[in-house]
């Protein structure tokens, strides 16, 4: 476990350090929080005290504020955490300011520096802050890009700081020890998150993946040298990969919303790739004839026109050239019995079969969670069983048992 500071500058979304707190000592490691000034007009110190268990201080000088205690902060980090980072911290950090306590902390430490940024989007868009986030960039610093959505002032756009899930594997990742290098010679195509298929101009179906796992695949293949291309069905609450230091040139991010899209996608990547990671959650079904306009609520009953959607997975292993395969399987019911015949129907090199909580239930596997455990077959018989832990350490036993 790691010694962590968290340095916290004003944004509305500041409150949102107190998850972040909370679910890194959960996981074991120790928090330390800085707030600069302005950062406690949006979130209370006592609230950050009372999770981390250390006081967080927001003053440089003062009454029981030591000459060194900059110098402490700076040096009990293994990793220093801006979240939120204004505009404001970003300039400060570029520019090698210290004219408050996060930033004169930031240029005394050694510790490698994580950068979650959030703003409104006009800011975010402004060519100063993007310059002031490159430099920081080139000189190691990882950032953990903002989302879309709609903000605090009501426009919608980017700059929402990130979901506190994806800062914490973000943390997770920069904290990993290096990995050796056995995908260095491998180009990795990941089908990850779910699919979606339209109702009418404002309605659709979907499922519950967040793409987590597939995240976590792609990121365990980028810390062994992998390069990896990675189709994304995107919609509400989906997790992006987030490549460790050194890693980002080698991910290629494509994100699509239909089965159709993500087969031709996965498809047009195919060629290039010596490996396939099918870990997404593909609608079997479509809606036959959406609704170009809005379907009015009316009070009879109406029925939806399903056909089968395009197998993604079928579709790449029909066209494969001597690509090896690993699919996934959630199930509610046999689970090791129902993925054992996908990976043969299908004709994959390796299957990982998992549990997904039948409707109404909830679990610790599948959709939506942060841990795993299943069960992964391969053609020649062999089987491993994983037992229960979170999604990245599922996905290094998974690269550890394949690579």
């Amino acid at each position: 476990m790691a010694n962590i500071l968290i340095a916290v500058s004003g944004s509305i979304s500041a409150y949102k350090a107190a998850d972040l707190v909370s679910e890194l000592g959960k996981a074991g490691h120790q928090v330390q929080c800085i707030l600069s000034r302005s950062a406690t007009e949006f979130v209370s110190p006592l609230v950050l005290e009372t999770l981390s268990g250390r006081k967080a201080p927001s003053e440089q000088f003062g009454p029981g504020v030591s000459g060194t205690e900059h110098i402490d902060f700076a040096r009990f980090a293994d990793l220093m955490v801006f979240a939120p980072a204004s505009a404001n911290m970003l300039a400060r950090l570029a520019l090698g300011l210290a004219d408050d306590l996060p930033s004169t902390v930031a240029l005394a430490t050694e510790a490698p520096l994580l950068i979650a940024p959030a703003m409104n989007t006009s800011m975010w868009n402004k060519p100063v802050v993007q310059q002031h986030l490159a430099t920081l960039i080139e000189r190691g610093a990882t950032v953990v890009q903002p989302a879309s959505g709609l903000l605090a002032c009501g426009e919608v756009g980017m700059g929402k700081l990130a979901p506190v899930a994806t800062i914490v594997a973000a943390i997770e990742a920069a904290l990993r020890p290096a990995t050796v290098q056995d995908l260095k010679d491998e180009r990795i195509l990941i089908t990850a998150g779910p699919t979606t298929t339209a109702i009418d101009a404002v309605r659709y179906i979907t499922n519950h993946s967040t793409g987590r796992m597939g995240a976590a695949m792609a990121e365990e293949a980028l810390r062994r040298g992998a390069v990896v291309d990675y189709v994304l069905g995107v919609d509400k609450g989906v997790v992006r990969p987030v490549p460790s230091r050194g890693s980002e040139g080698r991910l290629h991010l494509v994100e699509v919303r239909t089965a159709e899209e993500m087969a031709a996608a996965a498809l047009s990547k195919l060629p290039t790739a010596t490996g396939v990671v099918a870990t997404a959650a593909v609608m079997d079904y479509s809606v036959a004839s959406p609704s170009a306009s809005k379907l009015k609520r009316a009070s009879d009953a109406i029925a939806l026109d399903l056909v089968p959607s395009t197998d993604v997975l079928g579709s790449l292993k029909g066209a494969a050239n001597g690509q090896w395969f690993l699919g996934f399987a959630a199930e509610t019911d046999n689970v090791e019995e129902h993925g054992a015949g996908k990976l043969k129907a299908k004709g994959l090199d390796f299957l990982f079969a998992n549990a997904v909580s039948k409707l109404g239930a909830s679990g610790a596997t599948g959709f939506a969670v942060g841990t795993n455990a299943g069960v992964l077959l391969s053609a020649k018989g062999e089987r491993h069983e994983l037992a229960l832990g979170p999604k990245a350490d599922i996905a290094r036993q998974i690269w550890d048992l394949i690579a």
